[in-house]
């Protein structure tokens, strides 16, 4: 690729990257240049390693493992300062054999009308703490709670 191609490019180059961890090649990220490595990012990378399209069920199920064996359970910690390693990590899961992998669409959080209410309630606590209550509490529990308060059920 001509020099000025990559330096104006600004992401990794995923289809060689996904190609060398399929064959566990751990020494690619040694071979690329310093722009690409600066490119590289380890949770992209796990994304898109942890998906195969495939017929067989086995490399599916090799994947998903392999990747959160031996990357995504210390990806936050290691990923910062560590990307070789990250690297080494995820090509060692690769099954020797050319993939597809998709990318895994984040889940779209469905709007929830009682947590909307606790907030509403309890302006400073955590989302996590109203998840739970959230969770715990009943229709009518939160109906009194309203009412006690004054406020209106949306």
């Amino acid at each position: 690729m001509p020099e000025k191609q990559k330096s104006k490019r600004k992401f990794f180059e995923l289809r060689n990257g996904l190609k060398a961890v399929d064959y566990r090649n751990k020494d690619y990220y040694d071979r690329i240049d310093d722009h690409e490595k600066s490119l590289y990012s380890p949770y992209m990378l796990m994304r898109y390693a942890s998906s195969v399209s495939s017929k067989d069920k086995f490399y599916i199920e090799h994947y998903v493992e392999m990747v959160n064996e031996c990357v995504n359970k210390h990806l936050f910690t290691l990923s910062s300062k560590h990307k070789k390693l990250c690297w080494i990590l995820t090509a060692m899961c690769g099954a020797l054999q050319p993939q597809f992998h998709p990318w895994i669409k984040q889940m779209k959080r469905v709007p929830n009308k009682s947590l909307k209410q606790l907030q509403q309630l309890y302006p400073n606590a955590k989302e996590t703490d109203l998840e739970t209550l959230d969770a715990v509490i009943t229709d009518r529990e939160l109906e009194q709670l309203l009412e006690e308060h004054g406020i209106e059920k949306i």
